[in-house]
């Protein structure tokens, strides 16, 4: 039994139309288009470099059911390029690039192995002899609900065995139910490692046998935030080690700021740009949500919807067209409000919205009708308990401008 070295990456949504970018300069959404590949050329050098035996890619290699030639020859590029480096990839397809769409064919080098729509083994056999069976499955349809898990049949005449499976881990509701199984499902399969797609956040399943989601290989909206890549996996008689590649040309992320005293918009203004300028990097572009603590601010009416939006254009006037930039597309408020709130509760209408406001349940059924139609939903995830949270804020943040506004106009 010999030693192993294997990339696992997924979701790498190459044809993705990184919706919602209309307020962006156009030098970023230039790049951001390309950000899908160039992240993917990133992995690929990466298993180059290693000298990896094999490349697994855990499905939604594409975006769209219906993936367009050109995004299938630039994939099929750089599979050759792995050939050239005698490394084999072994994928499966996922829930957004299953095999019932309609499209034409691009024939991929004998280099890649492509599992089918029932779960399937295919042998790997290094020259020293050690030889691994990789297991998998590709989605038939975009709606894959049942356990596919347990069709999963381990053959006894290899040295590793390795699971690829697309699917969503139970209890984790942000995502789409797809191919749904347990902790306990990945145990009794008795596999060395199991490499995971379908959620975009990195995450360690189990440590005994590793399971791992990868997360996608490059952010696609601020809900995806943070570094993405891939990770390099070392089996050595049973032992497995792993390490997180970064891919991703542009990252989103969240960067919190502390607003105290009695500060005013030019002081403000600075504190954001001492940020920015203490993440900037020389290889790496930020696309940044500001986050305004005011907890602290001996003033939080100041902090209007006009003042939010003069400090974003402010802010985003200074920045260069080039690859390494520091993007901020969004400023809002944190903390601060709770003294306003209480104030203003006194109103006995104003404390009636602010109730309905806190204690609304219906964000569901508010949005069904996008959820359920039959366009939309391609581009939609289910909300976050964090995000129904903010929407909620935002909600009782506008009551406040409103009923703030109105009483200076009728002061006046």
């Amino acid at each position: 039994m010999g030693k192993i070295v294997f990339i696992h990456g997924a979701d790498l949504h190459l044809d993705s139309p990184f919706a919602g970018l209309k307020n962006l300069p156009g030098f970023i959404i230039e790049q951001l288009r390309e950000s899908s590949f160039r992240a993917f050329q990133k992995m690929i050098d990466a298993a180059i470099f290693h000298r990896v035996d094999f490349m697994l890619l855990a499905g939604d290699i594409y975006d769209l059911e219906n993936r367009s030639l050109r995004t299938q020859v630039r994939f099929r590029k750089e599979m050759e390029r792995l050939k050239e480096h005698r490394i084999p990839v072994y994928m499966i397809h996922g829930n957004h690039d299953h095999l019932d769409g309609s499209w034409v064919h691009v024939n991929l080098p004998d280099n890649v192995h492509v599992f089918q729509s029932k779960p399937e083994v295919k042998p790997f056999r290094k020259q020293d002899g050690t030889k691994v069976n990789i297991y998998g499955y590709s989605y038939p349809k975009r709606h894959v609900s049942e356990r596919i898990i347990t069709q999963y049949k381990k053959q006894d005449d290899a040295d590793y065995h390795i699971g690829l499976l697309h699917g969503n881990l139970e209890g984790n509701s942000e995502h789409s139910p797809y191919a749904p199984f347990s902790p306990n499902d990945l145990a009794i399969q008795d596999f060395n490692y199991w490499a995971l797609g379908h959620i975009h956040k990195r995450q360690i399943v189990t440590e005994y046998p590793p399971a791992i989601y990868p997360g996608n290989i490059q952010g696609r909206n601020r809900k995806e935030t943070g570094a993405k890549g891939c990770y390099l996996v070392t089996i050595d008689n049973g032992l497995t080690e792993y390490h997180f590649i970064e891919t991703s040309p542009i990252v989103w992320d969240s960067v919190k700021i502390n607003i105290n005293g009695d500060r005013e918009f030019d002081e403000i203004l600075n504190d954001c740009w001492d940020h920015l300028e203490q993440i900037r990097s020389e290889d790496q572009a930020f696309l940044l949500e500001l986050v305004l603590d005011i907890e602290n601010h001996d003033n939080p009416s100041l902090f209007t919807e006009d003042l939010l939006e003069g400090l974003l254009e402010s802010l985003q006037e200074d920045e260069d067209e080039k690859a390494a930039f520091v993007w901020p597309h969004r400023v809002r408020i944190e903390n601060g409000l709770l003294n306003t709130m209480k104030s203003m509760s006194e109103n006995p209408f104003l404390g009636e919205l602010f109730t309905l406001a806190a204690d609304f349940e219906g964000m569901d059924d508010a949005l069904g009708h996008l959820y359920k139609h039959r366009e939309a939903r391609k581009f939609l995830e289910p909300l976050s308990e964090e995000e129904n949270a903010e929407l909620i804020s935002d909600s009782q943040r506008l009551i406040m401008q409103l009923f703030q506004d109105d009483a200076r106009k009728g002061g006046s």
